[in-house]
C-alpha cells in the first residue's frame, strides 16, 4: 500500500456522492459491501438531489433507487429494489418516510434501505443494520421468516453514520467507510479530504479514481459551491429550531433505549 496520499472530494455533498453513483462498478461496489453480498446486476431507476424550497427551506435529500439482482452467501438469487438516501440533517428523517412510501406503493420487489447520515443517532457505531424482527406471539420466540410475502411488507435498513467512522483500511467495508469519514480535510470549506492512495483494493483504487477527478472538476465545484450557499442560508434561518428537534429526538430515543433496557431485565427476572 502506498504510503502518499491523495486528494479526494468529499462524499458527504451531493454533487460528490452523484458522480460516484454513476458509476456503476463504484455504486456495485458500495451496495455489495454495505449489504455484504454478491450484486450480479444493478439498474438506476430513479434519482433526485438537493433542491431548497425558496419559503420553507426544506431539501429534498439525495436519494438514488436502483433495480439489482443480488445473491446471499447461501446462493440464492433475487430481485431487490435498493434505495440509497443520504442527509445532512435530523430534520431529513421525516422524508426519508415520504420517499420510503411511495416506494412501497409501486414496487413489487422487497426493498432495502441504504442510509447515508450527515450527523449522529443515538446509536454508537459507525455502520449497522436494522431488520424487523419477527416472533411467535403466542410463545414470544423468534421466527426464521423467508417468505415472499413477509419481505415484501418489511424491509431491511442499513445505516451509515459519518461522524462516527474513524479511517482503517483493514477490511473492504473499513476502507469505503474510511471514504465517507468526516476528517483529514484538505480545504476550510472541507469539500476536499486527503486520503491514503490505496492500491490493495482495486474497487477502492476506482472509487478514489472518480473523488480525484471530482475534486478537480470545475462544474461539480459549481455545484458544491451552490450546495454550501444552500446550507449556511439553512443553518442560518433554521438552524436553531433543527438543533432543538435533534436535541429532543435523541433524548426520546434514549429513554425509549432505557425502558427497553428495564423491560429486558424485569423479563429476565420473571422467568
Amino acid at each position: 500500500m502506498s504510503e502518499e496520499n491523495v486528494v479526494i472530494a468529499n462524499p458527504i455533498y451531493d454533487a460528490v456522492f452523484k458522480r460516484l453513483m454513476e458509476n456503476n462498478k463504484v455504486a456495485k461496489f458500495l451496495v455489495a459491501t454495505i449489504l455484504d453480498c454478491k450484486v450480479i446486476s444493478l439498474k438506476a431507476t430513479i434519482q433526485e438531489h438537493t433542491k431548497p424550497h425558496k419559503d420553507t427551506g426544506a431539501l429534498t435529500l439525495y436519494r438514488k433507487d436502483f433495480s439489482a439482482e443480488i445473491q446471499d452467501k447461501n446462493g440464492n438469487n433475487k430481485t431487490v429494489i435498493i434505495e440509497i438516501q443520504k442527509a445532512g440533517n435530523f430534520g431529513d428523517i421525516p422524508r426519508f418516510r415520504d420517499y420510503l412510501g411511495g416506494e412501497y406503493a409501486r414496487s413489487e420487489y422487497p426493498i432495502v434501505a441504504i442510509y447515508i447520515l450527515g450527523f449522529n443517532l443515538s446509536v454508537n457505531s459507525p455502520a449497522f443494520v436494522a431488520y424487523p424482527e419477527c416472533k411467535d406471539l403466542q410463545t414470544n420466540q423468534k421466527l426464521n421468516v423467508h417468505d415472499n410475502f413477509v419481505e415484501h411488507l418489511t424491509h431491511k435498513a442499513y445505516f451509515v453514520q459519518t461522524k462516527r467512522i474513524k479511517q482503517s483500511l483493514n477490511t473492504k467495508l473499513d476502507a469505503l467507510l474510511s471514504v465517507f469519514a468526516q476528517e483529514n480535510f484538505a480545504s476550510k470549506d472541507k469539500t476536499t479530504k486527503s486520503f491514503p492512495a490505496e492500491q490493495n483494493i482495486p474497487e477502492i483504487q476506482e472509487l478514489l479514481t472518480v473523488l480525484q477527478h471530482a475534486a478537480a472538476d470545475d462544474k461539480v465545484r459549481k455545484e458544491l459551491e451552490k450546495e454550501l450557499y444552500y446550507q449556511r442560508y439553512l443553518e442560518q434561518t433554521f438552524g436553531e429550531a433543527n438543533k432543538k428537534i435533534a436535541e429532543q429526538a435523541t433524548e426520546i430515543a434514549e429513554q425509549a433505549a432505557e425502558i427497553a433496557r428495564l423491560k429486558a431485565e424485569l423479563e429476565a427476572k420473571n422467568k
